[in-house]
């Protein structure tokens, strides 16, 4: 549980709170009447915030006042456009693309003629990593015949 003192609202745990007062026999969980003696109030739990897309996070951003109680309080960070990309998808869309282009290499041996359609199947295939909204909003190019 977390706790905020009211003198500076400075935030701290119900553990770490009994910890600084050892000399204090005090209940098993702690109530908003005991905590008011000692000018404490709980901090109750927040409605984490409304993201969207894969560069969204919800993260915690202090405490507010609402209805006279205190509640965690949280915003949207996004990352930047040169921040860092969710690494597992990117390593999974990778690894499709690398069996695509492993799927054609037959047709880049030195004594087989590659069509200009193939070319540029197997180099969109190469370029994918680059392409805008990597590795979440991209399309794969389509095999020629």
């Amino acid at each position: 549980m977390e706790l905020r003192k009211r003198s500076d609202g400075s935030l701290t745990t119900d553990v770490a709170f009994k910890a600084a007062n050892t000399n204090t026999s005090w209940p098993l969980v702690l109530d908003a009447t005991t905590l008011d003696e000692w000018e404490y109030d709980i901090v109750q739990a927040g409605t984490p915030a409304t993201t969207s897309g894969p560069y969204q996070t919800s993260v915690r951003d202090g405490v507010e006042l609402k209805d006279g109680k205190w509640y965690e309080k949280y915003k949207v960070e996004t990352a930047s456009d040169t921040g860092a990309i969710d690494s597992d998808v990117a390593k999974n869309k990778r690894a499709e693309r690398d069996n695509l282009l492993q799927e054609t290499d037959f047709h880049a041996l030195s004594d087989v003629t590659i069509t200009d359609a193939m070319k540029t199947y197997r180099q969109s295939l190469r370029d994918l990593p680059t392409a805008s909204g990597w590795p979440h909003t991209h399309t794969l190019p389509t095999k020629p015949s």
